[in-house]
């Protein structure tokens, strides 16, 4: 059996939604909250890359929760964006308060920009929001034939100290992809706790279980049952510990924020933090070399027989990339309890729902 278990499905409690239907119906509601137009359609088309690539706790399923931190005041649908520093390498932005997903798109096209000029481009934001899907932002260096790395460091501590029992970081997200000539890309996209919440709280709306070594009840007491889950385990012991107090340097002391044990209240209250790195290749490398050996290790690494409960040997991120190439075509399977909510203010609203 895989040892890292995929979202759960179940058609008998899914709707299909056409994702070009979810866009545009995102991008109203975000408007009718009072963000700009092109500012919406950034936050809705990343929420709905999540969801294609089958990430479904950082898709639509977070616009009512993003909407009630605007009603509250915590997320600014109009919180503009500052350039802090900039060189020919490195930026920070203040992200404004504003939905995260614009921030980090404008942050990665910078470093993306600074990469062609330069070979390298860095850049950090402070003072934002919860991003969505690390992965997003990887793939948009992938896609410029470049290497992308980000993090982003959340709110206060919920993932377990290597040796504790009690929560000491956040549940940091990473993803570092890069690019092939054919085929899918290497796309690595991970939460540094053995899951992310997310996918915890997909198995109390599918009233699954999660499984054991997972997280800890508020006794600290191991628990298969997502509604107790209080706190995460580190994925692997003391590497996920590290590499979560990494992302919280990269993503948080380097822009003068705090780390997640100093922080004591949600993500919107507190803020988030992102780090952005982009690689032009073509400027350490012969692009036909980098190219000719990618694809011929990736190709002899699917070729590898698979382990007992394996149907193949992926690549990371191919699985993602297989789902976003069907669900693009036939619509993405969303559970109905998020839905619901999503319906309920169409209609305060006055919009109309794609589903």
């Amino acid at each position: 059996m895989p040892e890292t278990p995929d979202y759960p499905h179940d058609l008998a409690q899914e709707v299909v939604v056409p994702a070009a239907g979810l866009r545009e119906f995102l991008t109203k509601l975000l408007v009718k909250k009072g963000m700009f137009a092109a500012e919406a359609q950034i936050g809705a088309a990343r929420l709905v890359e999540a969801d294609l690539r089958g990430i479904q706790s950082h898709g639509c399923r977070m616009v009512p929760r993003y909407l009630k931190a605007m009603d509250e005041g915590h997320i600014d649908p109009r919180g503009q964006i500052l350039k802090l520093t900039t060189t020919p390498a490195i930026g920070v932005l203040d992200g404004g308060r504003g939905l995260g997903h614009v921030a980090a798109t404008k942050a990665m096209q910078m470093a993306i920009e600074m990469a062609k000029n330069v070979g390298t481009g860095t850049v950090a934001v402070k003072n934002s929001q919860h991003f969505g899907a690390a992965a997003i932002y990887a793939m948009m260096a992938v896609e410029a034939g470049m290497i992308g790395f980000c993090t982003t460091s959340t709110a206060h501590a919920t993932v377990a100290a290597y040796g504790s029992l009690v929560a000491g970081t956040a549940n940091n997200a990473l993803a570092w992809g890069a690019p092939v000539r054919t085929g899918h890309p290497f796309v690595l996209d991970m939460a540094c706790a053995t899951s992310s919440w997310g996918k915890i709280q997909a198995e109390k709306f599918y009233g699954g279980v999660i499984p054991g070594g997972w997280a800890l009840d508020e006794h600290g007491q191991p628990t298969t049952d997502p509604a107790a889950a209080k706190i995460l385990l580190p994925a692997a012991g003391a590497r996920g510990y590290g590499l979560a107090i990494v992302s919280s340097i990269l993503a948080g002391t380097l822009v003068g924020s705090k780390m997640p044990i100093h922080k004591t209240r949600g993500v919107e209250e507190d803020c988030s933090e992102h780090f952005f790195y982009a690689i032009d290749i073509s400027k350490f490398t012969d692009m036909e070399s980098y190219y000719a050996e990618m694809d011929q290790s990736l190709a002899d690494i699917r070729a590898l027989p698979p382990a007992p409960g394996f149907d193949k040997v992926r690549i990371p991120g191919e699985l993602e990339a297989e789902r976003v190439a069907q669900w693009s075509q036939t619509g993405i399977p969303l559970h109905r309890g998020p839905l619901e909510e999503l319906s309920a203010l169409a209609v305060k609203h006055k919009l109309t729902v794609p589903w």
